[in-house]
């Protein structure tokens, strides 16, 4: 990065915060994020659900009971899914 003192400067002055006249574009777009995932992988061995060998139960209250990978990644039982509004993982 090269700085110049602001009466030389050929571009435009954009008062960096030492009262040095930054040099560099100032970036004026964002790329979109990455497309997601077509598979959703457990957070824990990063495999899907059909080959996840996990312990299986429930992240929030430790349910053994109906759990399933959830778009996040992590485990839910059918009540918490329901409590807080998590989709399981389309097989």
């Amino acid at each position: 990065m090269a700085f110049l003192p602001a009466a030389t400067c050929p571009l435009p002055p954009v008062l960096h915060y030492l009262g040095y006249v930054f040099l560099a574009p100032l970036p004026h777009y964002t790329p979109p994020m990455s497309k997601p995932a077509t598979q959703v992988r457990c957070a824990q061995c990063e495999q899907i659900e059909s080959r996840c060998w996990c312990e299986k139960f429930c992240i929030l209250c430790q349910s053994q009971l109906d759990v399933r990978l959830c778009t996040d990644g992590l485990l839910y039982c059918e009540a918490c899914r329901t409590a807080c509004d998590y989709k399981p993982v389309e097989n």
